[in-house]
């Protein structure tokens, strides 16, 4: 059993912000898989979606506690000895926006949802699936990072156009990512997609 787990806020307000890409990400993937239709289950402070990605059962989880606080929902979803099964899907702002990189057991990189799972499992042994949200300057192509108050507002704000059209190609990039994860293993995914 793989566990795949996207991280966002809950509320109509986040719906489609930089900061639910992971959200988004794995809403695509469930509907692309022909997976169960996610629904809620309190059990796992979440919406949870069950199926089969190439003879391999997979269970997808988009927690509804709020993003500092993922790890709760995480803890009751994946079984203590299954942590190495674990695959987070989240933003990154240090990623520039269509770019992706996977990691396995690395801290958590100044991402409170990322540190709310490390601390709750007690480990940093899990997949993480980075998904860059940040804009690049047209001028010198270098990443642009808001900083203080604007960091918040840029990470909570919605994609513009053209990321919007981006995004297709951004959930075709996160579906296949994730089924080699699930059939090739981490190592050979990374190989192939850092």
């Amino acid at each position: 059993m793989f566990y795949i787990v996207g991280l966002g806020n809950p509320g109509e307000e986040h719906v489609g912000t930089r900061h639910n890409i992971g959200f988004t990400l794995l809403e695509s993937f469930v509907a692309a898989k022909s997976l169960s239709s996610l629904h809620a289950v309190s059990a796992y402070s979440g919406l949870i979606s069950t199926g089969v990605v190439v003879d391999e059962e997979v269970q997808v989880l988009l927690p509804t506690t709020f993003m500092n606080a993922s790890g709760s929902a995480v803890t009751k979803l994946v079984p203590k000895n299954e942590k190495e099964k674990l695959i987070v899907v989240y933003d990154d702002i240090d990623l520039a926006f269509g770019e992706i990189k996977i990691s396995f057991g690395r801290g958590d990189g100044g991402h409170n949802g990322i540190k709310s799972i490390i601390e709750k499992l007690g480990s940093q042994d899990f997949v993480r699936l980075r998904v860059g949200i940040a804009k690049k300057s047209i001028w010198t192509g270098k990443l642009v990072r808001p900083k203080g108050e604007k960091l918040a507002s840029f990470v909570l704000g919605h994609f513009d156009r053209s990321e919007e059209k981006g995004l297709e190609k951004v959930k075709e990039l996160t579906s296949d990512v994730l089924v080699s994860l699930i059939t090739k293993g981490r190592e050979a995914t990374m190989n192939q997609f850092n």
